[in-house]
């Protein structure tokens, strides 16, 4: 897909931004469909984080230093993982803000040779004093019926995942071995945070059906299989003079610059399509001249019903 229409080039700032300013990902639904509580990063942490790293001479100083910070990480531990990737801005975020001293990132609990988990960061929060457990990560997830919420490879459900950050890996820190473990490296965890921004992405039914049931935020995030976007993208005219663009996987965080150039042409997207068949989850995005506009995934055929399949009941 790369090779017939054109790549988002990464932009590591911009995803740090992203990454230290995006609400957590669970913000848009009602609470009783999430199926537990977390300690949510309050949004003055957040707002301070941004506020920082927004400045145009810290952007000026620091931006050099991510660049050589990722290639260094890069270049020791190769990885495609954009959860990974994700963790490493933060890292770096943690590193150079004034509010913070990294402590420890990815602190193994190991008791008898056996791992029971490991601490995503642990960090100083130096204005109040306070050592803090950070569990962050990165989510994107497809709507499905009865309130689900699925990765696109299907290896992955919204439900799940906070139910196992609330269930193990948050309440690690209480068991009575891992206080002794972490005694000994000096360490007291006073607060614990939990960080999970991403993106939920909505069904497209078909335009009618779109028109009457989704509203401007699901239209701007949707996933459909390529006869349904086709049909989608040919019946709303707005969505004609837009360029379009593939996401690798390090581009899914922040939204395409308004000065990101392309020479493709909404009726150029089928035509790709057509040449390179789907055959697994395809991150897309458009953009005018103020910016982008919608993102989405565009799926093979099978994937619904697989997906179905993947869930309880079925």
């Amino acid at each position: 897909m790369s090779q017939i229409f054109p790549s988002a080039p990464v932009d590591h700032w911009s995803n740090l931004l992203w990454a230290v300013g995006s609400p957590g990902i669970t913000g848009s639904l009602e609470s009783s469909f999430l199926p537990t509580t977390l300690p949510w990063l309050p949004e003055k942490r957040r707002k301070r984080l941004l506020e920082y790293f927004a400045q145009s001479q810290v952007n000026k100083k620091l931006s050099p230093q991510l660049e050589a910070f990722l290639q260094h990480y890069s270049e020791r531990k190769p990885t495609s993982r954009l959860g990974v990737y994700f963790e490493r801005l933060w890292a770096f975020v943690f590193e150079h803000h004034p509010d913070y001293q990294l402590l420890h990132h990815n602190l193994p609990l190991r008791i008898a040779g056996k791992t029971l988990g490991e601490l995503d960061f642990v960090v100083r929060h130096l204005p109040s004093d306070t050592c803090e457990h950070w569990e962050v990560a990165v989510k994107f997830y497809l709507q499905l019926p009865g309130h689900f919420w699925i990765g696109p490879g299907l290896r992955d459900r919204l439900d799940i995942k906070l139910r196992r950050m609330a269930e193990h890996q948050l309440p690690l820190i209480r068991r009575p071995e891992v206080v002794h473990l972490l005694q000994d490296l000096n360490l007291k965890i006073e607060q614990q945070w939990t960080l999970i921004p991403g993106r939920l992405f909505y069904a497209l039914e078909g335009p009618a059906k779109a028109r009457g049931k989704l509203s401007k935020r699901q239209m701007q995030f949707w996933w459909a299989d390529p006869d349904s976007f086709n049909l989608y993208l040919s019946t709303f005219p707005q969505y004609q003079s837009l360029r379009w663009f593939y996401l690798p996987k390090p581009t899914w965080l922040a939204p395409l610059q308004p000065d990101l150039a392309s020479e493709s042409h909404s009726d150029e997207l089928p035509k790709a399509l057509d040449k390179a068949p789907v055959d697994r989850p395809l991150c897309i995005a458009a953009k005018d001249k103020s910016g982008e506009v919608c993102r989405g995934f565009i799926v093979p055929k099978h994937w619904y019903p697989e997906a179905l399949a993947s869930l309880p009941g079925h």
